[in-house]
């Protein structure tokens, strides 16, 4: 397109764009601007009707803004502005909505794709356009526009034929202003409604009078590739920006060092492999380059495309595993790449605040992960729990809370796991219709999703996030919808969900000074029925729903070593009891009450000998007896190594079990241990070895290093302030 601009020379060039936004194209030339980068149009009133418009450095708007501006030739955009379509927009509703998504549905790409044998439209276009790089094509693109738009059975939409309108009205306008050579960048199948000698001006005056006009705001945004790719459901027709961010910069220029795309983008990969411990020759690299242009010829291409390159880094580089190509996929087609824009720009007001605050808590937006360890105790390090809390809340994970060391005692620390990602800026923008600042913004999305949610572990999670992001004002509405929807649940399993997230509300609660009596009557309404009712849940029941209930389980039990609630203590117990010893009960959750009693210290070691010794007893079907050793050993299998009595009765079961049998359930044992760490599987095959005897951990003499030895002896002496001689 350049080359077709440098020697067509336009007096003006109209872009298909947003008026809107016309002000803010010399920016382009900003030197603080890095592509891709996106123009947002939004309306300031009703912030959710806004409209994104991106570009990267290779596409075609961009380099035609850079051409003009660069040229001192007028750049203007074309398009219906934003401020006409918007009311439109709200207006589209109904049975006229569904007019327009059946004929926005129509594919004429997609059956000229099929018909030269190409699975995917924008693959056939790569193939017969982009890759030509022949400044000819554009009048054979306008003749095969021409013909699929006669051709075609369904009408234009009506905003299709308004957007066609006034741009014909632009191209008017540039005329009566006496350019002469008026340059216009636009959609392929726009081409042919722009010939104005063929409509009426008066006509296109019509169409467009009296549609409603909104106020408007646009500013340009940073931009990412994988928002970019059409998949990420912003579709600007790339595929693979990565790759053709290499094509743009080996084909501008010849004095890149290596000038040739192909051999440049399998050379990426060859590096990308490599940081992975994977082995990749300069010779594997010419060959899958060989391979890839062997691909474009028999296909009838002038260059290979990302098909051709991603078959040939698979076959040569990869060894035919396309395990790699995920990675591959995500670093080399789409890109991990986030634009820029200069800072003097005006942001939308919660991007401003976001930044302000992020700022304030001394949070960097770092790409690489980084484990953060905040005392909650001190106010600095509770206001970035606030922040990264409220952002949860808002959809933009920029961090997520990790396991506390067992270092560090009480209900005042928090870990996180944050990490920046491109795709958190555009989260930002979007979620600005909730709000202009960060703690608006969540308490309006928190509030909307208590509002439309009935599900019980859901609302508590919510509750604990919005305490935990000090968000006062969502609590009552919150308790409110959690205690009507739990006095009507008759799912016990449901109940049992909502335990954890109330625990660990009232755990972080005395960090953050909140008066949370309502969550503590709302547990004592809730563990009671749980404990009740769950017992009965635990009864005939499939192997995967036990394998759920486990989970729930477990999660009850740690909510109430987390209260250490005495008044519920005695309950559950009870409720464990009834689990591992009733007829019916599913034999992993048996199993697993067994193991959970033996924890608390409320089932002896001989007790405990005597229900394994029974469920692993003949009368028991070998899968049922498997599947409770499953649930009794779940977590850990440290009890086995420091009980004699159970591991040899563990023991005995498989030893004397029949060969088809131990084939049989092998499956499900060896998925039981492989959960333990490996060195508890290392003194378990130890033990095994032994006979089931303890090793003896005795040292020959030969063993012993004197001089080793007389170092260690010196310095204990030095720390207890013995004298050396005695």
């Amino acid at each position: 397109m350049l080359n077709a601009l440098e020697a067509f020379n336009p007096d003006i060039i109209l872009i298909e764009g947003p008026p809107d936004a016309e002000a803010l194209i010399p920016l382009v030339l900003n030197a603080e601007m890095h592509p891709p980068v996106a123009l947002l149009v939004h309306q300031p009133k009703q912030l959710e009707l806004a409209s994104f418009f991106p570009f990267a450095e290779f596409s075609p708007e961009w380099q035609a803004m850079r051409y003009g501006l660069e040229n001192r030739a007028p750049v203007r955009f074309m398009d219906l502005p934003m401020s006409l379509a918007f009311p439109m927009r709200e207006l589209n509703t109904g049975a006229a909505a569904q007019v327009e998504k059946k004929q926005e549905s129509r594919d004429p790409f997609g059956e000229i794709a099929r018909l030269a044998g190409y699975s995917d439209p924008e693959r056939w276009w790569d193939a017969l356009v982009e890759r030509q790089g022949e400044g000819g094509i554009f009048p054979v693109i306008l003749e095969l526009m021409s013909a699929l738009r006669e051709g075609n059975l369904l009408p234009e939409s009506r905003e299709t034929l308004l957007r066609e309108a006034f741009m014909r009205q632009r191209i008017r306008e540039a005329q009566k202003e006496q350019y002469q050579k008026i340059a216009v960048v636009c959609g392929a199948w726009h081409t042919p409604a722009l010939a104005v000698e063929q409509f009426s001006a008066s006509a296109d005056a019509a169409l467009l009078k009296g549609l409603k006009k909104v106020k408007t705001e646009a500013t340009w945004i940073p931009w990412s590739f994988d928002r970019l790719a059409a998949q990420s459901g912003y579709s600007a027709g790339v595929v693979a920006p990565a790759w053709y961010r290499v094509l743009w910069e080996t084909t501008r220029t010849a004095e890149e060092p290596v000038s040739n795309p192909v051999a440049r983008w399998l050379t990426q990969v060859a590096h990308l492999l490599r940081e992975k411990d994977l082995t990749v020759s300069p010779a594997h690299v010419i060959e899958a380059v060989r391979l890839a242009e062997g691909l474009a010829t028999l296909r009838r291409t002038t260059l290979p495309g990302i098909e051709e390159l991603r078959e040939a880094a698979v076959a040569v580089l990869c060894g035919g595993s396309e395990k790699p190509l995920e990675l591959i996929d995500r670093q080399l087609v789409t890109g991990e790449v986030l634009g820029a824009v200069p800072a003097t720009l005006p942001q939308p007001p919660l991007k401003s605040d976001f930044e302000a605050q992020a700022r304030s808590c001394r949070l960097a937006k770092n790409t690489q992960e980084k484990t953060l360890e905040l005392d909650l105790r001190q106010e600095a390090q509770l206001k970035k729990s606030r922040l990264l809390h409220r952002l949860q809340l808002l959809g933009v994970p920029w961090g997520r809370v990790s396991e506390v060391g067992a270092g560090k005692q009480g209900g005042f620390h928090e870990h996180w796991q944050i990490k920046w990602l491109p795709d958190y800026e555009i989260r930002l923008i979007e979620a600005g219709t909730w709000g202009n600042t960060v703690e608006e913004a969540a308490t309006h999305k928190a509030s909307r999703r208590t509002r439309d949610s009935e599900d019980l572990p859901e609302l508590t999670q919510v509750l604990g996030i919005a305490l935990k992001a000090d968000l006062p004002v969502l609590v009552p509405a919150i308790l409110s919808k959690i205690s009507a929807i739990s006095a009507l649940a008759k799912d016990t399993l449901m109940l049992a969900d909502s335990v954890l997230p109330l625990a660990e509300v009232l755990r972080y609660g005395s960090a953050r000074k909140m008066n949370l009596n309502t969550v503590e009557q709302l547990l004592d309404q809730i563990v009671p029925r749980v404990c009740l009712q769950l017992p009965a849940a635990c009864t005939a029941v499939a192997e995967d729903v036990a394998g759920e209930i486990a989970r729930k389980i477990l999660s009850v039990n740690r909510a109430l070593g987390i209260l250490r609630a005495t008044a519920h203590e005695a309950a559950w117990q009870k409720t464990l009891g009834q689990i591992s010893d009733a007829q019916g009960v599913s034999p992993l959750l048996a199993g697993l009450a067994a193991r959970l009693l033996f924890d608390k210290g409320l089932r002896t070691a001989t007790q405990t000998g005597d229900a394994m010794h029974y469920h692993l007893s003949h009368a028991q079907a070998p899968a049922e007896a498997a599947q409770w050793i499953e649930g009794f050993l779940y977590g850990s299998g440290l009890l086995l190594l420091h009980q004699q009595e159970l591991w040899q009765t563990l023991d005995r079961w498989v030893r004397e079990m029949p060969d088809e049998h131990f084939i049989e359930l092998l499956p499900l044992l060896r998925r039981s241990f492989s959960r333990f760490p490996d060195p508890e599987r290392q003194k378990m095959l130890d033990l095994v070895k032994s006979g089931g005897q303890p090793k003896s951990a005795a040292v020959s003499a030969t063993d012993w290093d004197s001089a080793r030895a007389e170092g260690v002896l010196a310095l204990t002496k030095k720390i207890f302030g013995t004298p050396a001689s005695g």
